[in-house]
């Protein structure tokens, strides 16, 4: 009994020095990130900071965060803001935000607010801090502007995972539900206010290929290039209306996309209309594609619901045998 204490009385003393040693150096590369960052012109004040957790955590916690990017000209303040990992796993960290915040940008000032807003990252275990996993959890999240724009979400789920099979790709799962846009944006899509003034749900279950991966070289250098996008899932509810539907896109060096997307549209004159409404179709193009649509519909046991392909090639872009124009191009900076 009396080497048993002995060997209890030891582990915990090698313990709690490993933990102030990692405390120690935590601090420190936290305090040098944040010294180079000001050499680079950043603005970074706070009223604390501190590394907590004995015995089996490292957490960085800062008190009334004010952080300016000048080269992007982006701010960021929150009065609290927390930074966890487990001491035998730092390469698993938590961010707890705080649920009222704030970004600055050159022309206004966003105040974020919300019930709970957690991240979490989990990084290969070497210098290249390559992503292996990202989880984004947010509800009752809201948006309010200096401009005078508010927009808001019930909840937000968004998670990423490197995929097994193919390099530097990663699988991407989006569930949103309650979201609200803006006055100008609900404008925008729906002038004539037939829809509700939220969004039911939107989910998305993808794979993003990408020419590199997302590491430290990354965020130094600049981000990788999106080289395809393999839809699985993808479901929009908006009021009456939805659109469903996967396929798969190549995004060429140029920006510009190829390939197929099959759709399934709910109420499909529905979203036609609103098309037109919205300006994004004139009268006499909607008009050919409805009476398109109504031919390759009628005597269907549901005429109201329409399976169709959205190609890209070639820079146009076409629905069904019904061509829509030029076809988007994915531009970088």
């Amino acid at each position: 009994m009396r080497r048993l204490m002995i060997l209890v009385l030891i582990a915990g003393f090698l313990w709690s020095g490993y933990w102030f040693v990692g405390k120690s150096t935590k601090y420190k590369v936290m305090s040098l990130w944040l010294n180079e960052r000001r050499a680079a012109g950043w603005r970074i004040r706070y009223s604390d900071f501190r590394v907590v957790g004995f015995p089996n955590r490292f957490d960085s916690r800062f008190s009334d965060l004010d952080i300016f990017d000048p080269v992007a000209r982006i701010g960021w303040r929150a009065p609290l803001f927390d930074i966890l990992a487990l001491s035998y796993q730092p390469n698993h960290i938590i961010a707890a935000f705080a649920h009222d915040q704030s970004i600055a940008l050159t022309d206004q000032t966003i105040r974020i607010k919300s019930a709970r807003m957690m991240a979490s990252m989990v990084f290969a275990p070497n210098t290249d801090l390559a992503v292996r996993r990202i989880a984004l959890r947010v509800t009752q999240l809201g948006f309010e502007s200096s401009l005078g724009w508010k927009s808001s979400a019930g909840k937000i789920a968004f998670s990423t995972r490197q995929s097994a099979s193919t390099p530097f790709a990663h699988e991407v799962v989006l569930d949103a539900t309650d979201i609200a846009p803006t006055q100008s944006l609900r404008l925008d899509l729906d002038p004539t206010g037939q829809l509700p003034d939220s969004i039911k749900a939107v989910y998305l279950d993808a794979v993003l290929g990408f020419d590199a991966p997302w590491d430290r070289i990354a965020v130094e250098q600049g981000a990788p290039r999106l080289t395809r996008v393999a839809i699985d899932k993808m479901r929009i509810t908006w009021g009456t209306l939805g659109l469903g539907g996967s396929g798969r896109l190549q995004v060429a060096k140029s920006g510009r996309i190829n390939g197929t997307l099959n759709l399934e549209i709910t109420n499909w004159r529905g979203v036609l209309a609103l098309f037109q409404s919205s300006g994004v179709l004139n009268a006499g193009l909607a008009k050919s594609i409805k009476a398109a649509l109504g031919l390759m519909t009628a005597g269907t046991s549901a005429p109201d619901r329409l399976h169709i392909p959205l190609t890209l090639a070639n820079g146009q872009m076409s629905l069904g045998p019904v061509p829509l124009g030029p076809a988007p191009r994915l531009l970088r900076e």
